[in-house]
């Protein structure tokens, strides 16, 4: 085998292969990751056959050269538009101090740009020490070269790594894609990895994407691109598989409509190089500006301030010591980036937790790494204030849900996705007594009671919940495991709606008042009735869905006690898997067997 090895590598039989990596707006490859394979039909034709050889024989350094001269060359002679994604182990940046200007070399003869050269580290085999990693990457980043941490989640010391090296582009290992239609936990990671990324301005591909289910799902939940059989298999002329893409069509990608990029101002860049004596005229020539980032390559590494500038201009000869000199040398490196497409929470975090030594007015807004505009403080406030008065408006008064208005707007927005999920419907039983006995303030009480547990109970930002007014609630459900979220709520209710009422009426587990049409009778304590609408990925109208909510509210309420109806097209009355109604039952509600809480799934029609 070491041999076999020695011979593959001196007379250059390994070849490149090639897989896309596919924008997940545009629907169009971005790059391509170069795969190795020895000679077809050989025991070294797979890589981890290839890097074991090596491995056992001393020869990975070897080997990785020969990897990365092969997928130079192929991706140079296939003349591929797109940047190209080359892997490199931790011990081959550690280990070959000369690895840029051998790098360099290559791309030279090549004519190849380094700027589209993403150099992908492999959390396999990560050293602890972050200080020398980061050494070793600043020669490629010197070069133009983009820096990707590959396989985040494989291995023990990716955070680490992330947070020392801030690459370009964050690499989610397919553990955590795999399946994640069904696993509402790796979704929950996956998010968690976006809003990092999007804290820092980085890039976050998802791979090894085989279905369009799990495509979908990784777009909503807001990764940038995507890579897997799903979109095209490795191969020696890389193509898109156009089934692939079409399965896509439809699917929205996550984009928050408050986000960094609205602050924006096109504000012109300088380059690094530029003289200072050309940057003050600039300062001169735009008076409305008092910031301008300065870019290497479009990417931005600073901002020089009007005043800072001015200020240092001012003193005994300073104009000539520094008017000559490139704009680099005066600008401030340690300006606030921030992602096009992170929240204004986000952004506002980011800028306010600055020291208040370093606390400036403006910061640099970035989109895929190069420079968008500039953003300022006042700006942000004047966002968020603006995105607070509109929640507000819209919003309930008492709980401060969304109302009907914003109600409608997602329910529209997630039956265009056709995405599965489920709508429910929450009312109170007997809240009208209630309110007559005890008055509108402990109604209100129990409105935000009822309002707090369904708060807490869904997925932020997954799920959604509004207050449509009075003792009515609508919530909608994306986590797979929203049937325990339900079951939880009502238990919730259950134990705790009882303790609103006198100790007099919950011991006797009844209360008298007056029933609609004036007649006085006996009532049973609050309970609640939830309507219940699973909606698949096909297509259906809010009016349908609003009308089978309807239907299965109608029936909630034709029962006495807790109850939960689901409407389903089926046909099918049974009871839910899991569910025994007898935890509702209790002193707590003064229920007796005859109320116990029913949840059925019941044909709507």
């Amino acid at each position: 085998m070491a041999s076999e090895l020695e011979a593959l590598l001196v007379d250059g039989r390994l070849q490149a292969l090639f897989q896309p990596i596919v924008d997940g707006v545009t629907r169009r490859p971005i790059g391509f990751e170069a795969l190795a394979r020895g000679p077809v039909g050989s025991a070294l034709h797979l890589p981890d056959a290839l890097f074991a050889a090596a491995h056992r024989t001393g020869l990975c350094l070897d080997l990785e050269q020969a990897c990365i001269t092969a997928a130079l060359r192929d991706f140079a002679a296939l003349q591929i538009e797109g940047r190209l994604f080359l892997n490199v182990l931790p011990q081959t940046l550690l280990n070959w101090r000369e690895f840029a200007g051998w790098l360099q070399q290559r791309l030279s003869i090549l004519e190849l740009d380094p700027h589209n050269l993403v150099v992908e580290i492999t959390e396999h085999g990560l050293t602890d020490d972050q200080l020398q990693l980061i050494e070793a990457v600043a020669p490629l980043r010197a070069l133009g070269c983009d820096i990707a941490l590959d396989d985040l989640g494989a291995g023990a010391s990716g955070l680490k790594t992330w947070s020392a090296v801030r690459p370009d582009y964050v690499k989610v290992d397919r553990y955590f894609v795999s399946g994640i239609e069904h696993d509402p936990v790796r979704a929950e990671i996956l998010r968690s990895v976006v809003d990092m990324a999007r804290a820092i301005g980085c890039r976050v591909v998802a791979e090894g994407v085989e279905n369009a289910e799990q495509c979908a799902v990784a777009l909503e939940l807001g990764v940038d691109h995507v890579q897997g059989y799903l979109l095209g298999r490795p191969q020696a002329v890389p193509r898109l598989d156009m089934a692939g893409l079409a399965a896509l069509d439809g699917v929205v990608c996550a984009v928050s409509g408050d986000c960094a990029e609205h602050l924006a101002t096109p504000v012109p860049d300088v380059a690094d190089h530029t003289p200072v004596g050309q940057v003050v005229e600039l300062f001169r020539m735009h008076p409305d500006c008092a910031a301008l980032a300065v870019t290497t390559a479009g990417q931005p590494i600073g901002v020089v301030r009007r005043d800072e500038l001015l200020i240092l201009l001012s003193k005994p000869l300073h104009p000539e010591i520094y008017n000559r000199k490139p704009v680099s040398a005066v600008m401030d490196a340690n300006a606030v980036q921030i992602d096009a497409r992170a929240r204004l929470d986000q952004v506002s975090r980011l800028v306010t937790g600055q020291s208040a030594a370093g606390r400036r007015d403006d910061f640099i807004i970035i989109r895929h790494g190069s420079y968008l505009g500039m953003g300022r403080m006042i700006d942000l406030l004047r966002q968020i204030t603006a995105q607070q008065i509109q929640a507000a408006r819209h919003s309930n008064p008492l709980t401060g849900l969304p109302g009907n208005r914003e109600i409608e707007s997602h329910l529209g927005q997630w039956l265009a996705r056709r995405r599965p999920f489920v709508a429910c419907h929450l009312d109170l039983d007997h809240f009208k007594v209630f309110n007559d006995t005890y008055g509108y303030a402990r109604g209100d009480q129990v409105l935000m009671h009822v309002a707090g547990i369904l708060t807490r109970t869904v997925r932020q930002r997954v799920d959604f919940v509004g207050h449509v007014g009075g003792d009515d609630f609508v919530f909608l459900l994306r986590s797979q495991d929203w049937l325990l979220r339900l079951m939880s709520a009502l238990e919730d209710l259950a134990a705790s709606l009882g303790s609103f009422y006198d100790s007099e009426h919950r011991d006797a587990g009844r209360i008298r008042g007056r029933d609609r049409d004036g007649e006085e009778r006996d009532f049973a304590l609050l309970s609640v009735s939830v309507a219940v609408v699973e909606i698949g990925g096909g297509a259906l109208t809010a009016e349908l869905v609003a009308e089978r909510l309807r239907r299965a509210k109608k029936a909630a309420k034709a029962q006495s006690g807790y109850s939960c109806v689901v409407a389903s097209a089926d046909g099918r009355m049974v009871d839910l898997p899991g569910w025994d109604p007898r935890r509702l039952q209790g002193p707590a509600r003064g229920a007796s067997s005859a109320d116990s809480a029913r949840i059925r799934i019941l044909a709507s029609g």
